[in-house]
């Protein structure tokens, strides 16, 4: 597992300590995001990404059963629309 940084290790202890809950159905959720994906026009681009980050896409992926390309897609969208903040 990499090194978590104080931010990461902060969310991780909150997500332990069950402070988070979940916003809506995750089914109803994805099929939402997914709809808004297919119906927009997309442009092809080529990002180069660690191993490890990829793989966890994968994994958080394939957990919520949707592919990896359309989890990227959605957390692009949520940022640009101001709907996740990242700090950097």
């Amino acid at each position: 597992m990499p090194k978590l940084d104080d931010f990461e290790k902060d969310i991780l202890e909150s997500v332990e300590r069950g402070e988070w809950q979940s916003k809506g159905n995750l089914e109803e959720r994805t099929k939402e995001l997914q709809g808004y994906l297919k119906n927009q026009k997309k442009k092809a681009i080529s990002i180069r990404i660690s191993e490890n980050d990829l793989y966890e896409l994968k994994k958080k992926a394939l957990e919520n059963a949707i592919p990896y390309q359309n989890l990227i897609q959605a957390l692009i969208h949520q940022y640009v629309t101001d709907k996740i903040k990242i700090s950097i």
